[in-house]
């Protein structure tokens, strides 16, 4: 059976995110990367750890490519949402952000491993932009971070939208 584009995306940013670990030359270790359920039940949002939230996805027809079939160009947009949950005991003198700025850095360095093709997200897209980043503080306090919006544009057949089209 074959697997629609968006999650072949997806797939790529978790895997490229789990990644994150002190064995492969990272500062830390990724505590969870998790697409969380509807109700989010498999989500703990632990310190350094990352959700994966799938956005719309949009056509956008200007990037379209004629042909037989033509091939029709979208743009899906994943929120990574970058949790850390500062500890007063450990540093009670330490900007939070320090750790949202760490965060943010690895993921990014994470998701452009790859070289010059990093943006083609294995070969399933033909573009990659990394957002700007949104510190976030919840409402009750015990965690902060900041989200990175990523939005991958990638072009299918008109009346295949499994077939990844350059």
């Amino acid at each position: 059976m074959p697997t629609a584009v968006p999650e072949l995306i997806a797939v790529e940013i978790v895997t490229r995110l789990e990644a994150i670990t002190v064995a492969n030359g990272y500062a830390f270790n990724v505590a969870e990367v998790v697409r969380p359920s509807r109700k989010g039940h498999n989500w703990d949002r632990a310190h350094l750890g990352v959700g994966v939230l799938q956005s719309d996805s949009e056509r956008v027809p200007e990037l379209d490519c004629p042909g037989n079939p033509p091939a029709l160009c979208y743009r899906v947009t994943f929120n990574l949402e970058c949790v850390c949950k500062d500890s007063e005991i450990d540093s009670p003198t330490a900007a939070h952000a320090t750790n949202e700025n760490e965060m943010a850095a690895t993921v990014i360095k994470a998701l452009t491993v790859g070289g010059n093709t990093w943006h083609t997200m294995d070969g399933n897209a033909i573009d990659t932009e990394i957002g700007t980043h949104q510190p976030f503080t919840s409402s009750e306090g015990e965690m902060n971070g900041v989200m990175i919006p990523i939005a991958v544009l990638y072009r299918v057949d008109e009346n295949n939208p499994y077939n990844v089209r350059g």
